[in-house]
């Protein structure tokens, strides 16, 4: 009968300090970024930007509205509808803070072209 109370002590401990280990882990994933399992460590790269994108500093022209948006490989993809009825799809990387202008419609003058018209 003692060596049955001293094996469930032993087990007892054993798991209080499976617990207290998982627990330190979790605690330093969480709060160390350089951690090599951290729980924070960014997402791979998505890869370069599409060819002809072009980086657009600064907000929207006032009026302009934003349609339906699409995340994708850590990137937002959204449509944007100028108040000039131009159209554009930007690319928006949360990570680095810029949004890349990959498709506009219409020309420079700011005339959309819709052959629908």
């Amino acid at each position: 009968m003692r060596a049955l109370k001293a094996l469930l002590v032993i087990m007892g401990v054993i798991i209080f300090a499976g617990f207290g280990f998982i627990a330190w882990e979790v605690y330093k994933r969480a709060t160390d970024p350089n951690h090599p399992r951290s729980f924070s460590k960014p997402a791979p790269a998505a890869g370069p930007a599409p060819a002809g994108a072009t980086a657009q500093p600064g907000s929207l022209p006032a009026g302009s509205r934003i349609g339906p948006m699409v995340e994708s490989n850590g990137r937002v993809v959204y449509h944007v509808t100028l108040p000039d009825g131009r159209e554009q799809l930007h690319v928006l990387d949360p990570r680095a803070g810029t949004s890349l202008l990959v498709v506009q419609t219409g020309d420079s003058m700011g005339q959309a072209t819709n052959p629908a018209r």
